[in-house]
């Protein structure tokens, strides 16, 4: 999946930071959306601003990128990113890419603003209603509706952003450099046949010291890890209703039963019930 990525262009990167700016949400329009069509497997690099924001796909799995997580969010589900939170989107497939800016607690007295629960990126289902009435907004970027009818329909995504029910699609990721990168390695193609060892010896740290760090910066073993990060990939493929067996081949395990087995070890259930969310 590393191969063949391409690094977003600085003049690509300066068009979506201008837009971003350009839609900066304010007390008189505190939604604002940008809907891009992006080709597949370009990065946006590292950015933050000072507004909370949502962004979704139409196709395909988006992998959002923060300092200490990393998110897998499947077609028309979104992922909230609070104000100020560094971030980094890579498209694994062309898609339309939805940004939602919504406005601060600390710039508005309106009551459409940020969720105080959020506070930290989540992921959650896109309703239809809510889907649909942020294309609205997209089709018309400067916001220039009737005041009625923008607010009307502000309040309607405020509502249904208040009505999603959270998602666990985030990985957690160290801040120590090297097993940073180390893990980075892994999420680019994982798979349960990758062993810490092998991953070792092609990011420059000794298995011992990769040991000690998963333990000390995340608090669990590279195999607990692991099994979270295919966990991740494996609710992002069901989402779009793949069958579990084919899962199971995808994600490189050797038979649906030992895929199975790993789902319900970790979560309690086997997937067949897991994966009805």
């Amino acid at each position: 999946m590393s191969k063949g990525i391409e690094i977003m262009s600085k003049s690509h990167v300066r068009d979506i930071n201008e837009d971003a700016e350009r839609l900066r949400p304010s007390s008189d329009k505190p939604i604002r959306v940008q809907a891009r069509s992006m080709a597949s497997s370009l990065k946006v690099t590292p950015h933050y601003h000072a507004w909370g924001q949502l962004v979704f796909s139409d196709v395909g799995v988006t992998k959002v990128s923060t300092p200490d997580s990393t998110h897998l969010v499947p077609p028309n589900h979104g992922l909230w990113i609070p104000p100020n939170m560094e971030h980094a989107a890579t498209l694994l497939e062309h898609a339309k890419l939805f940004s939602v800016y919504i406005i601060s607690r600390e710039d508005t007295d309106e009551k459409l603003v940020s969720p105080d629960v959020w506070r930290q990126c989540q992921a959650f289902e896109v309703s239809s209603l809510l889907h649909e009435l942020i294309v609205k907004l997209s089709e018309n970027t400067e916001g220039n509706f009737p005041r009625k009818e923008y607010l009307a329909i502000c309040t309607l995504i405020w509502g249904e952003l208040k009505l999603a029910r959270p998602l666990s699609l985030g990985v957690a990721l160290p801040k120590e450099k090297r097993l940073k990168t180390l893990c980075n390695t892994f999420l680019d193609a994982p798979s349960p046949s990758i062993s810490l060892k092998s991953l070792c010896q092609h990011s420059g740290v000794s298995l011992s010291t990769a040991s000690r760090l998963f333990q000390n910066q995340l608090g669990i073993s590279f195999s607990q890890w692991r099994q979270q990060v295919i966990l991740a990939n494996a609710l992002a493929l069901a989402s779009q209703k793949m069958p579990i067996n084919q899962i199971a081949y995808e994600l490189g395990y050797s038979s649906p039963s030992t895929f199975s087995a790993m789902v319900t070890r970790m979560v309690g259930v086997p997937p067949t019930v897991f994966f009805k969310y």
